[in-house]
């Protein structure tokens, strides 16, 4: 089943951001496998991440194996919030990227 993840980042910059999602997100030269959408809002306070993953297993070890020890190395906090999954019932994709 498809889950949907939240999590926040106090204190995290688009530029930080940038750094980790090129070296390991969708505009990585390999998409994390299970990974359906990634959305990323730099906010007043730091960074929110929402993404849809195949499953949960499929996330944890996206975590796990390529997020943490980048996030590790350019210097993230820990999540403020999060990860929150949330089982999806139905969701609807257009397949164009928006944004930069």
């Amino acid at each position: 089943m498809a889950v949907l993840v939240e999590v926040e980042f106090s204190g995290v910059t688009a530029q930080q951001y940038d750094t980790v999602d090129q070296r390991v997100g969708a505009r990585a030269e390999q998409p994390p496998e299970g990974l359906l959408f990634h959305t990323a809002i730099i906010t007043d306070t730091g960074l929110r991440v929402v993404d849809l993953w195949e499953s949960t297993a499929a996330c944890e070890a996206f975590i796990a194996n390529r997020l943490q020890p980048v996030i590790r190395e350019v210097g993230y906090p820990e999540p403020s919030s999060g990860p929150k999954f949330s089982n999806v019932h139905y969701h609807f994709e257009r397949r164009q990227p928006v944004g930069a």
